[in-house]
């Protein structure tokens, strides 16, 4: 997944972000008709260094994205205040399991709230959110995977129900009756037959009641029992969309994204989002739902964060000049501010300034937003000789990257799992694999076709991220340990944009890190994901499954007992279970050296000192560490 994400994904206050977020990169000015200023007080002011890729929630999936969509949108449930392991009810009142005997899975009952409506007046219900699950689905836009790793397209056949694995033909003509439902029925009050259908027994969501939902597991991809629904189903795809809106400004289309929707917002949410504008300078703005339906939930649960009533108005700018945005903090311009990267240089500039807090934040913050590594494709030489990949991971000095390069402010890792994760193995493992050894490294040169500078005058074209001249610095460090054992690298930096495109593929199915575009091939380079949810197996079929979208055109690590443990481990919920997958992946994948975990920068959190109520969460994927503005006021 891309990191929004995630992502990944995730009341928003704190300015940082060590990298999370796919978004194309603009030299920003600040919008002339801005309200911002030093002595605004009725809006709180934002600066944001990266623009939406979507406003709809079914599309997005980079962290401006989300950030924008959940203010206006709402799902069932969301992470509990700062907690990443405990939710509170959103749209859903309250929750509850049971192994379901036709299928062998778990699903979940969830109890809606009464009253709820979009924010223009039409109402919310089970049938609403049935209609968004499945459009979500069907649009088949990038975080798909994650509804699709437990759920499916329904052909409203109980005895055959629509799986992952069914034919495609079946599928394929499941799905165009299915859209045609979805723009046709009256989803406030469904005909008696329409809500029979969408009450079907064997299929992924099932309506109850108007205020009864029912999401049975099995039927995606995984063909399990998932530990970590709730935290899948916090992400914006499983939000909720009014179907009247929808159908009146283009309706929905079978692996097609509504135009509409990219720049316009109807939920259910504390803020209405006017004034959208996506190029450099843009923005939006966000001011308080007048039609909230949550004033009552939010009396009855002053401890829930997720549904309290919006005070303040915001006004978010796109913003990516750092000196700009420092400026701007520091000035008192703006309350808050997102950027695409911060290092220790930027944050210097910040501190002491009476205005402005910062603070390091916990390692799961910086985990969350990026952890790093250095991928080694081994299709490649010299990289597809072992001895030649683990002499790289010996000949690093990592203490002295963190030390001189990130001012102190990262730590070493050892994936999948980034550390703080449910189940990583970082001090086991740190302990167990000794990495800085250069003698250790001169033998495994040895031992190698580089042996006797052989491979000293191959130039490896290496792709570092250019954001700050921290990771310059960790290249210029990376690129003196390595040619003491004569692998020369020639390093070229990309921009967060390029490094995604390195990622993925071209029309013809090829690596474009095989390719030339940005500077490359690039058989070696920096690498990192960012959550979508936090959760290890998120990370484990990215960085570690063949296919995974941070490993497949990099380091193309590919191992079968990785890729079962993978999958086993994400439909497994037994403790010691799960500690043997994870242990057993970070061995394997340890072992054959192709990817060289790197650093986990700390991110911090950077805002006014007149700015109040924001509540920290590393899955906020917005200011990023805060899930909603709702809560948050100015002094």
């Amino acid at each position: 997944m891309i990191p929004r994400t995630r992502n990944i994904v995730v009341v928003f206050v704190v300015v940082i972000l060590v990298v999370a977020g796919i978004g194309a990169y603009f030299l920003l000015k600040k919008s002339s008709t801005s309200t911002c200023g030093p002595s605004e007080r009725n809006y709180i002011c934002v600066d944001q260094a990266e623009i939406p890729d979507s406003l709809d929630p079914a599309v997005t999936f980079s962290t401006p994205g989300w950030a924008a969509v959940q203010q206006v949108y709402q799902g069932l449930v969301n992470y509990n205040g700062s907690s990443v392991t405990n939710f509170s009810g959103v749209l859903a009142q309250n929750w509850t399991t049971f192994e379901n005997p036709a299928t062998n899975f778990t699903s979940y009952t969830f109890t809606l709230r009464a009253n709820v409506a979009f924010s223009n007046g039409d109402p919310y219900n089970a049938y609403v959110q049935w209609f968004s699950l499945y459009r979500s689905l069907l649009l088949a836009q990038g975080p798909q995977f994650i509804l699709s790793q437990n759920f499916y397209s329904t052909n409203f056949q109980p005895g055959n129900p629509l799986t992952y694995y069914s034919n495609i033909t079946n599928v394929t003509a499941a799905n165009t009756t299915l859209v045609n439902d979805l723009n046709t029925w009256d989803f406030a009050s469904p005909t008696t037959s329409e809500a029979a259908m969408m009450g079907s027994p064997n299929q992924s969501f099932q309506v109850l009641s108007p205020d009864m939902m029912r999401l049975n597991l099995g039927y995606g991809y995984l063909a399990s029992n998932y530990t970590y629904l709730l935290a899948s189903i916090s992400a914006p795809n499983s939000y909720a969309v009014d179907p009247t809106w929808v159908e009146a400004n283009g309706g929905v289309q079978n692996n097609t994204v509504n135009d509409y929707m990219q720049s316009h917002t109807m939920g259910t949410g504390p803020f209405v989002l006017n004034g959208y504008n996506g190029i450099g300078g843009g923005g939006y703005t966000l001011t308080p739902n007048p039609k909230y339906w949550g004033a009552a939930a939010a009396s009855a649960e002053p401890w829930n964060v997720n549904v309290q009533v919006a005070n303040t108005s915001v006004e978010v700018v796109f913003q990516d000049a750092i000196d700009i945005t420092t400026n701007d903090l520091t000035s008192g311009a703006v309350q808050e501010a997102s950027f695409a990267y911060v290092g220790p240089s930027t944050i210097q500039q910040l501190e002491g300034h009476s205005n402005v807090q910062v603070q390091p934040l916990p390692t799961i913050y910086g985990a969350t937003s990026g952890s790093w590594w250095i991928f080694l494709n081994q299709t490649h030489a010299p990289f597809n000789n072992l001895s030649v990949r683990e002499a790289i991971s010996h000949a690093i000095n990592y203490q002295q990257i963190i030390t001189n390069a990130f001012g102190g402010y990262a730590s070493q890792w050892v994936g999948p799992v980034p550390p703080s994760y449910p189940y990583n193995n970082n001090v086991t493992a740190k302990l167990a694999y000794e990495q800085y050894d250069l003698k250790l490294a001169y033998q495994e040169m040895a031992d190698s076709p580089c042996a006797n500078g052989a491979c000293r005058s191959i130039v490896n074209n290496y792709m570092f991220l250019n954001t700050g001249t921290d990771w310059a610095e960790a290249t210029q460090f990376l690129q003196q340990d390595l040619a003491a054992i004569n692998i020369t690298i020639d390093p070229i930096g990309l921009s967060l944009a390029e490094l995604y495109e390195e990622q993925g593929k071209d029309t013809n199915g090829n690596c474009v890190s095989n390719s030339s575009a940005n500077g490359g091939p690039f058989y070696i380079g920096q690498e990192f994901y960012t959550s979508d949810y936090i959760s290890p197996d998120d990370w484990t079929q990215n960085d570690a499954l063949s296919t995974g979208s941070a490993n497949n055109c990099m380091a193309g690590y590919a191992n079968t007992t990785v890729d079962t443990d993978t999958y086993a481990a994400a439909s497994d919920a037994n403790a010691s279970d799960l500690t043997g997958y994870y242990t057993n992946m970070t061995t394997l994948m340890y072992n054959n050296y192709s990817e060289i975990w790197l650093v986990v920068p700390t991110s911090f959190a950077v805002y006014s000192s007149n700015l109040h109520g924001f509540v920290q969460n590393p899955m906020a994927s917005a200011e990023p560490f805060a899930i909603g503005f709702n809560t948050q006021w100015l002094s």
